[in-house]
């Protein structure tokens, strides 16, 4: 009976096709700053990662949504949740525009400090020009002591 079950559930998975992942590492962030047909379709056919029952709602924004309102710097604080929540859960596009949105106060106070350190996290994630994007915050948006906590910081790992 449990070999019946376990093909059935083999059967099932196998009839679903595998989805690739839709972000276009070469993409940066030019889809915050100069969107095009390619980012509407990596929005709208994004996954979302699974988030705890608790934090779903039915009336919530979509993903694609919240990027078009941070687009227009007019995010709203469902918005900047369901972005919250998602880079929460590692999802290198939601990391990446949250640091976009600390960096320009979008939907928050601006702080360079935090953008540096969520594109240091989307560097981790693989996101490509998250790096140049750290290393351009920390040589020109931060001041010296906050370059200082910095450097702190990583030599003490």
């Amino acid at each position: 009976m449990r070999r019946l079950i376990l093909a059935a559930g083999l059967a099932t998975l196998a009839a679903f096709p595998a989805r690739a992942q839709f972000y276009d590492l070469d993409g940066a962030y030019h889809c915050v700053t100069s969107p095009d047909d390619a980012c509407t379709k990596a929005e709208t056919d994004a996954p979302a990662p699974s988030l705890p029952l608790a934090q779903e709602q039915t009336d919530a924004p979509s993903f694609g949504e919240a990027i078009e309102r941070v687009k227009k710097r007019k995010p709203t604080d469902a918005d900047m949740h369901l972005l919250a929540a998602r880079a929460d859960a590692k999802d290198p596009r939601a990391v990446e525009v949250m640091a976009w949105c600390k960096l320009n106060g979008i939907g928050t106070k601006p702080n360079a400090l935090d953008a540096f350190w969520l594109y240091h996290e989307a560097a981790g994630l693989g996101v490509a020009t998250a790096k140049r994007n750290e290393i351009a915050i920390f040589e020109h948006r931060l001041t010296s002591a906050e370059r200082q906590e910095v450097l702190t910081k990583e030599s003490a790992k």
